[in-house]
């Protein structure tokens, strides 16, 4: 039961679209659903979830979530742990399975504008330096070490070369669904020349820890339908200590910098850390999986605004404790 890759989101969410530029809090839903069916019954399913993001990450807080298992015959364990990233893992077990079963992972998050967030969120030192290190999805060959060499020739500073790293992934290759999967590694698909944005974010990820640049991996959700979408975060520092330090998350499929419209669900090296569903069974039947996905902006502040707007673009709705997922 391997994991869903990721893609590009399908639009907006349904009513009005905020001026991002201007907003300085925003709170938003997200429902998701993985739904697996099997040709014949199996037993001793085991699966891994990341699907709900952590109580903080920089300036998002998680305000509530619920996560539904349907389909298990005769009761099933569901546990919940954090990983060394610092995401919100769920590990499912159930003795046996008939036909399907589906896992809905319903939450609310709220993100707002609140100034240097990169000293309060700075990893310790064993996790930046896991960031630096090459994974069998982000290994460079020649190519990337050419890459990253001729940016380390043109700028100094962390953040001027990451900067023009994210700027060379953006047009690195070309968006194409169905060329790549979640196993191919940032030198194959540059070699392609054409994947989705799990490929853009391996390829920026092994230029940025060529030069020095401690990243991750980032898996959430743009608005509307689709499936998950992934992005980049670099850790740069100045020539301070704490203060100086910062968090600037890149879209290299979209070529620009991920806004307060990007919500996080999961951190990590690569895709493998962060992998939304993934888990095995026992039996000899097949599965097969679906997946949906709807993410919408519920609550929004305009800086230097009176009352929140809703959906409807005017007004109050629910407010910061409006309906639950």
């Amino acid at each position: 039961m391997n994991g869903e890759g990721h893609g590009l989101a399908r639009g907006e969410g349904r009513g009005v679209v905020p001026q991002w530029g201007r907003v300085s809090r925003a709170v938003f839903q997200v429902r998701q659903t993985y739904h697996y069916s099997y040709s014949g019954p199996v037993t001793d399913l085991r699966q891994r979830l990341v699907m709900v993001p952590p109580a903080c990450h920089n300036d998002q807080r998680l305000l509530d979530y619920h996560l539904a298992v349907r389909g298990a015959t005769g009761e099933y364990d569901v546990s919940w742990q954090t990983d060394r990233f610092g995401n919100r893992v769920c590990a499912v077990r159930a003795g046996r399975v008939d036909a399907a079963v589906e896992f809905e992972a319903s939450f609310r998050v709220e993100r707002g504008s609140q100034g240097d967030i990169g000293a309060r969120a700075w990893p310790p030192r064993d996790v930046r330096r896991a960031l630096l290190e090459e994974t069998a999805l982000t290994a460079a060959d020649e190519r990337l070490r050419g890459i990253a060499s001729g940016i380390a020739a043109q700028a100094a500073s962390p953040q001027e070369r990451a900067q023009r790293a994210a700027d060379w992934a953006a047009g690195a290759i070309a968006y194409r669904v169905g060329v790549t999967g979640v196993q191919t590694p940032a030198a194959m698909a540059l070699h392609l020349g054409q994947g989705v944005c799990q490929d853009y974010a391996h390829i920026l990820l092994s230029v940025l820890r060529l030069l020095g640049v401690p990243a991750r991996y980032v898996s959430g959700h743009l608005l509307g339908e689709g499936v998950p979408h992934a992005w980049v975060e670099a850790l740069l520092r100045g020539a301070g200590k704490a203060p100086d330090a910062e968090i600037v998350a890149y879209d290299p499929t979209h070529g620009r910098r991920a806004g307060l419209n990007y919500i996080t669900v999961a951190v990590g090296r690569d895709f493998a850390d962060v992998s939304p569903t993934s888990g095995f069974f026992s039996g000899q039947a097949s599965g097969r999986l679906s997946a949906t996905k709807r993410a919408d902006v519920v609550d929004f502040v305009y800086a230097g605004s009176g009352p929140p707007h809703g959906r409807d673009g005017g007004g109050r709705n629910a407010g910061k404790g409006g309906p639950g997922a």
